[in-house]
């Protein structure tokens, strides 16, 4: 008797962008590579492809009230664990005022289109690094933050390390330990902190609008050249530029 052979080749945790809360995936539409498809479906916000080809991958997430969520992966022998968050889009049922930011992104003076960068916030439990030092390579670290149980996990952080940040999935935090879904690629000091981050494209004029809660301080990281920008957010509507190189 044969048996079929089921490799998750990448897991998806779903969350909304603007209540951090994940997503149930009942009203959620999913195209892969552009075609019509149904993951396996999980509680709190889980969904797993199973059995794809390796190379790279899009997804596309479609829900009533969020922007269109396009993610671009790439799969080989293990599983992949990604981070995905759904942005307000028309129809989001805001209930208070909310704080907006817009990010233009320019390369040699033009609008820099369909550019993946990473935004994140200092909202939320402060959470830091509490070893002498991390080493890349690492898969876990020692964390501090006074309030463990509303560190939310599965999710995305920037270590906010100058020149050697780098974005980093934490899968779990059990008691002082944080377990990341992938080895950290630098080396940080105690002390460093981890901020919650979201990723975002630019749209065909360069730019991506956010929506905060209340107002904070955000960091604009890119994956390639680092750290672009940071602001103080205040009430209302903010505006944010960079440049890449």
């Amino acid at each position: 008797m044969s048996t079929i052979a089921f490799h998750a080749s990448a897991v998806f945790h779903v969350r909304d962008g603007y209540t951090g809360a994940s997503m149930k995936p009942g009203g959620l539409r999913y195209f892969l590579d552009g075609q019509p498809c149904s993951p396996v479906t999980k509680n709190e916000g889980y969904l797993v492809l199973l059995n794809l080809t390796p190379g790279t991958h899009t997804l596309t997430m479609i829900c009533r009230g969020y922007l269109d969520e396009q993610v671009e992966f790439v799969t080989g022998e293990g599983t992949l664990e990604l981070d995905v968050t759904m942005k307000p889009g028309p129809g989001y049922p805001f209930r208070q005022t909310v704080t907006r930011l817009t990010v233009a992104l320019t390369e040699k003076g033009a609008p820099a289109p369909n550019h993946r960068l990473w935004l994140a916030y200092a909202v939320g439990p402060e959470i830091k690094l509490a070893q002498p030092k991390t080493e890349a390579g690492d898969t876990s670290a020692r964390l501090f933050t006074k309030y463990p149980d509303f560190v939310s996990a599965p999710a995305a952080y920037l270590v906010d390390d100058g020149e050697e940040s780098e974005i980093a999935l934490l899968r779990a935090l059990e008691g002082e330990t944080g377990a990341f879904a992938a080895p950290l690629e630098r080396a940080h000091a105690r002390g460093k902190r981890l901020m919650p981050a979201q990723s975002y494209h630019t749209g065909a004029d360069g730019c991506f609008s956010a929506v905060f809660r209340a107002p904070c301080q955000v960091v604009l990281f890119d994956p390639v050249q680092g750290i672009l920008a940071g602001a103080e957010l205040t009430d209302g509507d903010n505006r944010m530029e960079a440049k890449i190189k």
